[in-house]
């Protein structure tokens, strides 16, 4: 049966959810009909191309839609990396900010008051996991092709659509109500649409993710990656997904015993041969994150709009006239800045040159961010355009230390952590046990994902180990804030016209807008 890809669109767009306007009023992309396998080719390869190209806006979502900056902007003003007390005087609310004026722009964002952008990330993730569905139906009755293509195209959608899907239960999905997982649908077709959309379960969630990044590991051992065209499908990225996937779902409400043993065999497929690779100064640390460095074993994307990210982590044009174009001098928390001890080559990227040492560590009250991160640091770079490397394998390294220690094997993960360490001259973990190795863990984490998209925010949803507060003034009234573990802060607000016209759909509790 031959389907137009404007119907098999809007019909899996439908699908995922009858109430999201944005969906129904979307254009179709393409009038061709799909009815070869080149057809399936030349849309995904569209696609794929804004994945794996910096500054290239794909078939389906925005430029770099697998991280995009709104999302960072979004994650970093959820967590506790910069001191936002401080900044909201001292650099934010000032009249040299060239890139956000507004007064109530930063009270949605550090009031976790914005219901903007996860309606964009919603809506853009489940659109493209509608593009995946169809092209994946339509694959299923194509007759032509060999079958090592069909594998190599079937496995590079499976691991996408499992991303996509992991991401959405990641953000939207409470971490201890094992019930509000999230609304998922994987096939297309006429008998279906208009289908109302109830949410899944965490279990049956992560089961749909895993079934899909297995199946796609299956395929790239039985057909090789086709070299120029596949991203995702790669053994080392599967099995970097896969880590992630057990890794979130070990403290979840959907976790089972041998959850960690899977993230140690995935982690360290995902690390092995890497550490060559690895940038182990701050420059070449700096060139690997903005895509600069082709041997870096990673995928990296970068969005076409200078400044995308400034608003929060400061004026891209910081370095032409100190004092002229704001935020600047970004001030970060204290106990972040504690982290670091000296050597580690995370300062120089991290902190501007003036950063003192107390103690015998970087780091006291009012220590500021460089203005070249999280970027290419360089006049003529990035320039903050919100840079974004997934599945860095120094995240595998961490991945794999903390499933040894789960796993009770205390030496094997100090042994792990040490090597990790040792690419960053921060010392090492010897002598650590318990509840201390797992923290310098967390602390490793932390320093090395400093400004990368959402990990932050996630670890603090996962871990459950910090509350956040804030004294914040806008609009002359003090607003007082107490993001605790477990809060309603952790799973973001679905969209209201989702809830509005999908009973089915249950909404995430505690979102109420701020009037101001």
């Amino acid at each position: 049966m031959r389907k137009s890809i404007a119907y098999i669109l809007l019909s899996s767009l439908l699908m995922i959810s009858q109430g999201c306007k944005d969906f129904l009023d979307l254009p179709p992309k393409n009038k061709r009909t799909v009815t070869t396998i080149t057809d399936v080719k030349s849309l995904l390869g569209s696609y794929l191309r804004g994945v794996a190209e910096l500054r290239v806006k794909p078939l389906y979502g925005s430029v770099l839609c697998i991280a995009p900056p709104a999302g960072n902007v979004l994650f970093e003003s959820y967590s506790d990396n910069i001191d936002f007390e401080t900044a909201l005087t001292q650099t934010y609310l000032q009249p040299n900010n060239y890139h956000l004026k507004s007064e109530l722009s930063y009270a949605d964002l550090l009031l976790w008051n914005n219901f903007t952008t996860p309606q964009t990330l919603w809506t853009q993730h489940y659109e493209i996991i509608g593009f995946l569905n169809s092209l994946i139906d339509q694959l299923e009755e194509i007759e032509d092709g060999t079958e090592q293509q069909r594998d190599q195209m079937r496995g590079e959608m499976l691991a996408h659509r499992a991303y996509y899907v992991f991401k959405l239960l990641q953000y939207f999905a409470p971490y201890n109500k094992a019930e509000q997982g999230i609304p998922v649908y994987l096939h297309t077709g006429q008998s279906t649409m208009g289908i109302k959309m109830s949410r899944k379960t965490h279990a049956e969630v992560y089961k749909i993710i895993l079934d899909d990044l297995n199946a796609a590991l299956e395929l790239n051992a039985k057909s090789a990656p086709l070299q120029g065209f596949n991203v995702f499908y790669n053994s080392r990225y599967l099995n970097h997904l896969l880590a992630q996937v057990y890794w979130f779902k070990a403290e979840s409400p959907a976790k089972e015993a041998d959850d960690y043993a899977k993230v140690k065999t995935h982690a360290a497929a995902a690390a092995e041969g890497t550490a060559a690779a690895i940038p182990t100064t701050t420059t070449t640390m700096i060139n690997a994150y903005a895509g600069k460095d082709p041997n870096y074993p990673a995928i990296c994307g970068e969005n076409n709009s200078q400044g995308a990210v400034s608003a929060i982590y400061g004026s891209c044009y910081q370095y032409l006239s100190p004092g002229a174009y704001g935020p600047e001098n970004i001030p970060l928390a204290a106990d972040f800045a504690a982290l670091f001890t000296p050597g580690d080559i995370r300062i120089a990227a991290i902190f501007n040159n003036d950063v003192t040492r107390a103690g015998g560590k970087v780091g006291v009250a009012g220590k500021t961010l460089n203005w070249g991160w999280p970027s290419d640091g360089t006049a003529t770079g990035s320039l903050k355009r919100g840079n974004a490397a997934i599945f860095k394998p120094e995240e595998a390294y961490l991945l794999l230390a903390e499933a040894q220690f789960r796993l009770n094997e205390t030496g094997d993960a100090i042994t792990t952590l040490n090597a990790f360490k040792a690419l960053r001259n921060a010392g090492t973990a010897n002598g650590l046990t318990g509840d201390a190795l797992l923290q310098e863990i967390i602390n490793e984490r932390r320093k090395e994902f400093f400004g990368d998209n959402d990990k932050r925010w996630l670890d603090l949803k996962r871990y459950r180990n910090k509350t956040i507060t804030r004294k914040l003034i806008f609009f002359n009234k003090t607003y007082d804030l107490t993001v605790a573990p477990d809060a309603y802060n952790y799973a973001l607000p679905i969209p209201l016209t989702e809830v509005q016209e999908n009973p089915a759909l249950v909404p995430n509790d505690g979102w109420i807008a701020i009037e101001y």
